[in-house]
């Protein structure tokens, strides 16, 4: 009987989160592939093998809104069975304060959004992802380095860490540990990305330096949700831009190093990439409508 109701029930949540949220079937709407086996999923089969590993990464394209939706029915379901806590590319390390006093409710939603920096589309596209953790109530990590930081690694390599202040190093990963970690193969995506025709012209000079302020995002990022893991026990979920994630990019790789078994999914629209290499970006790829 126990075993019948926690299927009836699971089917029940995912029949609810996914067709109430989309208004149709996912097949309809998306596609979810296991690239492993190049065989179309449902969400509930992530759900299930989200118990064998301790992070799950979830990579985006910040425009894309289905995958948001998408995303957020994701989290819902995981989060009726799980606790876990979420990590988020999108709010900076220096905000957790706040993110923490939003979540306790000593301050509310409108003095938080006014409280921190956050993206143009953060109220839309990742509040809700916010609200929802606080329903649940588990743990929103501010996993960004602060961005005025990274720009000035970015501008003077590790010469920067020279201007910082002890309290500024505090939500820095050490020096040591941007070129450490990173990956050959990452390293050659960065300098295909920041070294292209176009923006060589301009930041020639720059580009171990910008190379160098990708990797203290990824560091940073990686950091955080290992510091987590250790202080709550918790898994976690982190959501940040699929660069970040795909391919064994950055943040995975590092997190990979420090030992933590890592699911990645990464989401973007139909034809966006070849299906030949599903299986290299992702453990599963969610492909969506949006352009």
């Amino acid at each position: 009987m126990k075993v019948f109701y926690k299927k009836t029930f699971s089917f029940f949540l995912y029949s609810f989160f996914v067709f109430g949220l989309f208004g149709q079937t996912i097949p309809n709407n998306l596609n979810i592939i296991r690239t492993k086996t190049s065989e179309t999923v449902s969400m509930d089969d992530i759900i299930k093998e989200t118990k064998q590993y301790d992070v799950i990464v979830l990579g985006e394209e910040h425009d894309n809104h289905e995958l948001h939706r998408f995303y957020e029915g994701f989290l819902r379901t995981l989060y009726a069975t799980n606790v876990v806590s979420l990590s988020l590319e999108m709010l900076e390390k220096d905000q957790q304060f706040i993110v923490d006093e939003y979540l306790n409710g000593t301050i509310s939603e409108s003095q938080f959004l006014t409280s921190i920096v956050h993206w143009k589309n953060f109220k839309t596209d990742y509040l809700p992802l916010v609200n929802l953790t606080k329903e649940y109530q588990c743990k929103v990590i501010a996993a960004n380095p602060p961005r005025r930081y990274v720009n000035l690694i970015s501008k003077k390599g590790l010469l920067a860490y020279r201007d910082f202040s002890s309290t500024a190093l505090t939500f820095l990963p050490q020096a040591y540990t941007l070129e450490k970690y990173l990956t050959k193969e990452y390293k050659q995506r960065l300098t295909d990305l920041f070294g292209g025709v176009e923006h060589s012209n301009q930041h020639k000079t720059n580009l171990q330096y910008m190379i160098l302020g990708q990797a203290t995002w990824d560091q940073g990022m990686a950091e955080a949700i290992s510091a987590e893991i250790h202080k709550s026990g918790k898994k976690v979920v982190h959501l940040n831009g699929r660069f970040h994630s795909d391919r064994n990019g950055g943040v995975v790789s590092r997190l990979r190093e420090m030992g933590y078994s890592v699911m990645v999914l990464s989401g973007f629209p139909k034809g966006r990439e070849e299906e030949s290499d599903f299986v290299k970006i992702a453990d599963f790829v969610i492909l969506t409508n949006d352009r």
